[in-house]
């Protein structure tokens, strides 16, 4: 159980950070997915954001990479997901940051140029999905992605699917994003019987998401 452990414990750990340094945002309205809020930055600049949380933590951090502290707006707070969206300095205020992926979740800064989404879907952390992130301009891109999750089949009769899962089953895929055909390619897929827990396991899926992108 070391290795669920380890990792439920760094994403608590993550939310904690994101709750211990936090500034405060003024609620000026509602949509159908949270609050409204305005922020007054350090510049005097007024952010508007939208979180589903009524005192949301907000933070300067730099995620970037370029040496200027950035905003970091955490939209929704879950027991161990916390999702963020970000405002970048440009040099002359801040403007919201594009992101090509669903969501940015627990988000990590890796060697000074990766960003790294990683979401704790269950089973203690094993079930969990990632992307590793690369910046272009004010645009977050994902360059390679894991999928760790319960195996899944599909048999068709005709035009009717039955689904089935395998909860004894574990099974990681990782992807790499193909930008010139804008498609990705499976670089790694293994399936675990029964759950992996042993955090050899879990260096082993690491070590796939991460070959070639690491020295």
């Amino acid at each position: 159980m070391k290795a669920k452990g380890f990792i439920l414990l760094s994403a608590i750990l993550m939310i904690t950070m994101c709750l211990a340094v936090t500034a405060s945002a003024e609620i000026v309205g509602r949509t159908a997915d949270g609050y409204i809020h305005r922020y007054t930055a350090d510049n005097g600049q007024e952010i508007y954001f939208v979180s589903i949380e009524k005192e949301p933590p907000v933070r300067y951090e730099d995620v970037n990479f370029d040496g200027h502290p950035d905003l970091v707006m955490v939209t929704a707070l879950g027991a161990s997901n916390a999702y963020y969206e970000f405002y970048l300095w440009n040099g002359s205020e801040y403007e919201y940051a594009e992101h090509w992926i669903d969501d940015i979740i627990n988000y990590e800064l890796v060697d000074g140029q990766y960003l790294v989404s990683r979401s704790n879907d269950g089973n203690a952390g094993t079930l969990f999905h990632a992307e590793i992130c690369v910046w272009d301009g004010n645009v977050l891109k994902s360059i390679r992605t894991i999928v760790s999750e319960e195996e899944t089949s599909i048999v068709w009769e005709g035009r009717i699917g039955t689904q089935t899962t395998n909860l004894d089953r574990l099974h990681v895929t990782v992807w790499e994003a193909d930008s010139l055909v804008g498609e990705a390619t499976v670089l790694w897929e293994k399936t675990y019987e029964p759950f992996p827990e042993n955090q050899a396991a879990l260096d082993e899926m690491e070590a796939h998401l991460w070959d070639g992108l690491r020295k």
